[in-house]
């Protein structure tokens, strides 16, 4: 009898060895799964910051007085690690269609916005634009 009750011991050792193989295993998953969703969220964020800068060039385009060129950091959101960066370049100038008499021009620009997160996260976006300005408006 004695060696029954030896084996029963050996057994139960062995399922609890396999219990927390597998316990270990789920932690991991688990923590992975974090690591990847808190990157995701991130990534996220800096989209939205690029998606914001975007527009915000988009106004500056539409307004009357000149663009500025480049916005430096700036921090639109509570978090200081949230930030984005809009740089306006000019392009080509040409004469619009249906404007004969010459006083207009249609000027290209090119908005690139810079969305960035924690942990390095960040995102870049790039639109094309065409601004109609007077003529008398000296090129940027």
């Amino acid at each position: 009898m004695r060696r029954i009750s030896g084996f029963a011991v050996g057994w139960m050792l062995v399922l609890v060895a396999i219990i927390a193989l597998a316990g270990g295993a789920v932690m991991h998953d688990v923590l992975f799964a974090q690591q990847l969703a808190t990157t995701r969220a991130l990534q996220q964020r800096a989209m939205g910051m690029a998606e914001l800068g975007v527009r915000s060039g988009m106004m500056q385009l539409s307004a009357a007085n000149p663009p500025l060129l480049d916005s430096g950091d700036l921090h639109p959101g509570a978090a200081q690690s949230d930030s984005m960066r809009v740089m306006l370049r000019p392009g080509a100038a040409h004469m619009p269609p249906g404007f004969s008499a010459g006083r207009f021009i249609a000027r290209d620009y090119e908005i690139e916005s810079t969305g960035s997160s924690a942990q390095g996260a960040r995102r870049v976006l790039v639109q094309g634009v065409t601004r109609l300005e007077p003529l008398s408006v000296t090129a940027p």
